[in-house]
């Protein structure tokens, strides 16, 4: 039995979080680990079904020295084989938690953002990159690349299927023939969402069976709203919760994000079997294969005709879809990550 403390200073739950419960959750299943997970009062993944053993910790600061014996204690105590970080603070607070108890660390890089300090993850036993574009982005800011594996995020392909259970084109009144276009984000500037409407506004010129409809919620709703009002056959459905079930409904997916460690959201999106336009950024190459699941684009004419080509053409978007399922399927499933983070921990387990 390998025993993991895992550490994890955000309060949020976001794509990082998921990502680490996914983790947790398949490992725990093989019976060969067992997961302690270290979080702050209040963390969100508190409420979520991970199959562990939550403890509370105070990792707000990263030199909290009292709280930093604490944990070690933990370890010690507890017998953990392996420590695993995610964030900034606790990768600081695990790396010298690692040192004081000699156990190994990992730290996992979530995030494209460029880090301000390399120590803590090359005073990390090994690194974990969430896709080789996250990998160069650390290299080029000095932590050794020899510490760092790629292990892309992995996206559950049964919940994520073609056989989608609720009709969105249906809910919102649309033809069967329309063109559903799809977006689901925070609402967040960098991920260029407003670009995205612009774009439609145009193609809808030339397009009018078509429809645009964004799920999320962020700071830049209120700016949105508006926009879309004029546009019109633009949706904003705020958050939703039951993005799986209709997903697959939707004939076109698009990420314009300005950066993206990996781009999850069309992951889950071609495991559907939905045809996936996304920005030429960051991790994003690494979920679309270029003209075979989907379409890349680099500037706003570039995402105006990868849409209009696939508007145009059914059954490209239908080759593709099919394409996009397999390739998630054959490299970014649950599955697959999981075994490969099975095998990295049983080869530096303490």
């Amino acid at each position: 039995m390998i025993k993991v403390l895992e550490l994890e200073s955000s309060l949020g739950f976001g794509g990082q979080e998921h990502r680490t419960e996914r983790v947790i959750n398949e490992l725990a299943k093989s019976g060969e680990f067992e997961f302690y997970y270290g979080l702050n009062d209040g963390a969100k993944s508190l409420e979520k079904p991970v199959k562990c053993e939550f403890v509370k910790f105070n990792l707000k600061r990263s030199y909290n020295v009292l709280e930093i014996f604490c944990i070690a204690r933990f370890v010690r105590k507890n017998g953990i084989n392996l420590i695993a970080t995610h964030s900034g603070k606790d990768g600081i607070i695990g790396t010298i938690v690692g040192l004081i108890t000699r156990t190994p660390v990992v730290r996992t890089r979530h995030l494209q953002t460029p880090i301000s300090n390399p120590l803590s993850y090359n005073l990390s036993t090994h690194v974990v990159a969430v896709s080789s574009a996250t990998k160069s982005a650390l290299v080029q800011k000095g932590v050794r690349a020899d510490k760092i594996s790629v292990i892309h995020t992995g996206v559950d392909t049964q919940k994520y299927s073609p056989n989608f259970t609720h009709d969105i084109k249906a809910e919102l009144g649309l033809k069967s023939d329309c063109v559903a276009i799809g977006c689901v984000a925070v609402l967040r500037e960098a991920k260029r969402v407003s670009m995205l409407v612009s774009v439609f506004a145009t193609l809808a010129k030339t397009n009018p069976n078509t429809a645009l409809i964004i799920a999320g919620d962020g700071p830049q709703m209120p700016n949105l709203k508006p926009l879309a009002q004029k546009i019109g056959n633009v949706y904003m459905l705020g958050n939703r919760d039951d993005v799986a079930s209709w997903l697959g409904s939707l004939d076109i997916f698009v990420l314009p994000s300005r950066m993206e460690a990996l781009g999850t959201a069309l992951l889950e999106a071609a495991s559907c079997g939905v045809a996936c336009v996304g920005a030429r950024v960051g991790g994003i190459p690494e979920a679309i294969k270029e003209g075979e699941s989907g379409l890349l684009f680099d500037d706003e004419k570039g995402l105006e005709t990868a849409l209009k080509r696939l508007c145009d053409d059914e059954k490209l978007r239908k080759n593709m879809g099919e394409f996009g399922r397999e390739y998630v399927k054959e490299g970014f499933s649950i599955e697959a990550m999981a075994n490969k983070t099975a095998e990295l921990y049983k080869g530096l387990k303490k």
